[in-house]
C-alpha cells in the first residue's frame, strides 16, 4: 500500500514548508498530494491558487517528486485545466460538485474522483467507467486532524467488487491502526497530513505506515 504525505495548509508558503519537509523522506518518485479548498464546497479556504502550484512543482521536480491536487471547489470542470496545466501530475475531483463531465474528458488521464464519506459508493458506479481512479473522503472535507469514518471500510470493499482495477485511494483521520483496517479492506493508497506532519518525527511517522502489513 502506497502512502501520499498531505499538505493541508492555508497559504502558499506553509504549504511550502511542508513540502520541503516531506522531500527528506520521500522516495524518488513519491507523490505529495496538495488540498485546495474554495470555501465554497467546504467551509475551509485555501489562498493557495495555480501560479502558486507552478513554485511548488519547481521544488518537486528539483526533488524528483509528483503533486497530486485533491480540488474542493465547486464546479472543477472550469478551473481542472488551469491546475493541470499548472504542474499536478493528478487531480481529484468531487463528485458532488461535477454539474458537467464532458469537459473533464479530455483530461481523464490525469484525473481521478473523489467521494465523501457521507455520500453512497453507488454515485462513483456511472463515472468509474471513464476514471479508473477513486479517493473516499473519510472526514467531512476542508479540514485536518478529523475522526476517520468507518463506514469508509464498506465503501472500499464495495467498489473494489464493483470495479477491480480501479485504484482506491482514503483520506482523513488515518493512523497506524486504521491504514491496516484499509489495507485488509483492499485500499490502495492513503494520504496522510495529521499523523506524519504533527509526529515528533515525519519520517519515521511516515516509514511506519509505508511498513503496515
Amino acid at each position: 500500500m502506497k502512502v501520499f504525505p498531505a499538505i493541508n495548509c492555508k497559504d502558499f508558503r506553509s504549504a511550502k514548508e511542508k513540502l520541503k519537509e516531506a522531500a527528506k523522506f520521500l522516495p524518488k518518485n513519491g507523490w505529495v498530494q496538495i488540498d485546495i479548498s474554495d470555501g465554497k464546497f467546504t467551509k475551509a479556504k485555501t489562498k493557495i491558487t495555480p501560479s502558486d502550484l507552478k513554485l511548488l512543482n519547481v521544488i518537486a521536480q528539483k526533488h524528483k517528486l509528483n503533486l497530486e491536487v485533491h480540488l474542493m471547489v465547486e464546479n472543477p470542470e472550469k478551473i481542472a485545466g488551469d491546475w493541470i496545466k499548472a504542474g499536478a501530475k493528478r487531480i481529484l475531483i468531487h463528485i458532488e460538485a461535477i454539474k458537467n463531465i464532458k469537459p473533464l474528458l479530455m483530461y481523464k488521464n490525469k484525473i481521478g474522483l473523489a467521494i465523501k464519506y457521507s455520500s453512497p459508493a453507488l454515485k462513483a458506479f456511472s463515472y468509474l467507467r471513464d476514471f479508473k481512479f477513486i479517493l473516499i473522503l473519510a472526514v467531512k472535507p476542508g479540514f485536518s486532524g478529523q475522526k476517520f469514518n468507518s463506514s469508509v471500510l464498506q465503501e472500499i470493499k464495495w467498489i473494489k467488487s464493483k470495479f477491480s482495477k480501479a485504484v482506491v485511494e482514503i483520506d482523513g483521520g488515518i493512523d497506524l491502526e486504521i491504514a491496516k483496517l484499509i489495507k485488509k479492506a483492499g485500499g490502495d493508497i492513503i494520504i496522510s497530513d495529521s499523523y506524519i506532519f504533527k509526529s515528533k518525527n515525519p519520517a519515521s511517522a511516515y516509514a511506519k505506515l509505508v511498513s503496515v502489513k
